[in-house]
């Protein structure tokens, strides 16, 4: 009988642990047409990638030109999901 609990309690901590992990929301908040947070929108002349590698932007640095487009979208995405996690833990 104590093997069960003890089995029952590991499973919903591990499905409570799972349900926190991952991208929820990539995708940045947007409100009355604007932006909050990184721009990882595929096609859009201010996505972050775009900023990071032209020359001559604001954000530009050379860097990134080395780096793959994958991981720094990735790793804006996930700036976003923290993001969004920390302002959906502020409205309660």
């Amino acid at each position: 009988m104590i093997k069960i609990i003890l089995l029952l309690i590991v499973f919903l901590i591990y499905v409570s642990v799972n349900q926190r992990e991952g991208l929820r929301n990539y995708n940045p908040i947007t409100m009355n047409n604007r932006v909050y947070g990184v721009n990882t929108i595929k096609n859009d002349p201010n996505n972050i990638y775009t900023l990071l590698t032209t020359p001559g932007s604001e954000l530009y640095d050379e860097k990134y030109t080395k780096m793959k487009k994958s991981d720094i979208i990735l790793d804006m995405q996930y700036f976003n999901n923290a993001s969004y996690n920390i302002f959906q833990l502020t409205q309660i």
